[in-house]
């Protein structure tokens, strides 16, 4: 009622005095909107500086787990010929995951690789919508259409897009081999290529360097091109340089060698999350490295990009240096960063899974087999190991 009374009929001192009092309210206005957006600002600087600058690193310094063994991973065995070892420990809060699957102990295991666009509305016409399929959601296809127990699957090689979010496609940057059979023979053809080939009934792993698709499907079974090879014959080839304070990168595209990993401007550098493959001479064991960082891509990029101390993750040169500690005789680097995924089958049967940071964020969670309301943003392709004999 007073607010009406005084708009009805006020008084002479309220007309005499409306422009002070409007005046005093339109600066009281101005300064709660003031320290609003401090207070915003407030919060916003530790959640996206925070995870930049605290704990930090010189841009260049060698990620501290980036050796073997790791001294504080816990080790356990999720599935019959299956090493996984955890490790938390890191100061800048990256995960580790490294898995190593043993093909004598358990020789019904196989590693392969789904590709989205095999199974959608019109099939190997290289555009698929693979914003939907998470690596849940694959992992669930996969185990309920004949081929085996999936034991663990993770994210693919590097791909194209249209876009990120639902209704946007991907399609292929190389040819891929799928079953044997060779598809998308006109694709580009970017560094090299890595798959398996199975020779009575025994994994054979191995890179090559800008093949011909011709020659493809006669060396693997299943493979995808534009990894960057970090080891070859248990020798660890040429990576890029870091760049010295102002020194320009190499521009787009850059032409790799056969004694070069395969260089990719600012990806080789920032600190983010990685899918690295290793494997033994001997091709007994092949190893799955998932390093997890605590922020995302993009705020590594900016940091790189400005100089900024970055903290979170492992750089390119991380990596090598990790596989040649394990002494592996080969080793690649697969698409990272925002994409990068990860589910493996526990010991219990239910599944752990690590969703991509640009659909979710940083968790692991826990999923039955039929992986209900599992988080989306999927890759086109992905690479799985199972159990042919298994049943899930």
């Amino acid at each position: 009622m007073r607010q009406v009374r005084s708009e009805l009929a006020p008084t002479h001192d309220g007309k005499r005095n409306a422009p002070i009092r409007k005046l005093g309210i339109g600066l009281a206005v101005l300064l709660v909107l003031l320290l609003l957006a401090f207070g915003a600002m407030s919060l916003w600087k530790p959640r996206m500086v925070g995870r930049i600058l605290a704990p930090a690193a010189k841009l260049d310094t060698p990620a501290s787990l980036a050796t073997w063994p790791w001294p504080r991973a816990v080790q356990d065995h999720p599935y019959p010929g299956v090493t996984h070892w955890l490790d938390t420990s890191s100061p800048d809060r990256t995960v580790l995951d490294l898995f190593r699957f043993d093909f004598r102990a358990n020789p019904h295991l196989r590693l392969e690789m789904f590709d989205q666009d095999e199974d959608d509305g019109r099939p190997y016409d290289n555009k698929a919508q693979y914003w939907p399929r998470g690596v849940g959601q694959i992992t669930r296809l996969l185990n309920t259409t004949g081929r085996g127990s999936v034991v663990a699957a993770w994210n693919g090689l590097f791909f194209d897009f249209d876009g990120i979010g639902p209704g946007h496609t991907a399609s292929h940057l190389t040819p891929v081999v799928l079953n044997g059979k060779l598809f998308y023979p006109n694709a580009g053809n970017y560094r090299w290529t890595f798959g398996v080939r199975y020779v009575k009934g025994k994994p054979v792993f191995k890179t090559l360097f800008l093949p011909r698709s011709e020659a493809l499907a006669g060396a693997f079974d299943f493979a995808a091109g534009a990894a960057q090879c970090l080891i070859r014959d248990g020798k660890p080839l040429k990576l890029e340089p870091f760049p010295r304070p102002g020194q320009p990168q190499r521009p787009r595209p850059v032409m790799a060698t056969p004694q070069e990993a395969g260089y990719i401007p600012t990806v080789d550098f920032i600190r983010t999350s990685r899918t690295s493959l290793g494997w033994s001479r001997d091709n007994r064991y092949l190893y799955l490295l998932f390093v997890k960082q605590p922020g995302s891509e993009t705020e590594s990029a900016i940091a790189f990009r400005h100089g900024l101390p970055s903290s979170g993750g492992w750089m390119l040169s991380d990596l090598q240096r990790f596989w040649l500690a394990l002494n592996v005789w080969g080793a690649i680097n697969g698409d990272g960063g925002e994409p990068a995924q990860l589910c493996y089958r526990r010991a219990d049967g239910s599944y752990l899974l690590v969703p991509p940071h640009w659909a979710a964020a940083n968790r692991r969670l826990i999923f039955s087999p039929d992986f209900p309301n599992a988080p989306q943003g999927g890759t086109l392709m992905v690479f799985y190991v199972r159990d042919a004999h298994g049943s899930p």
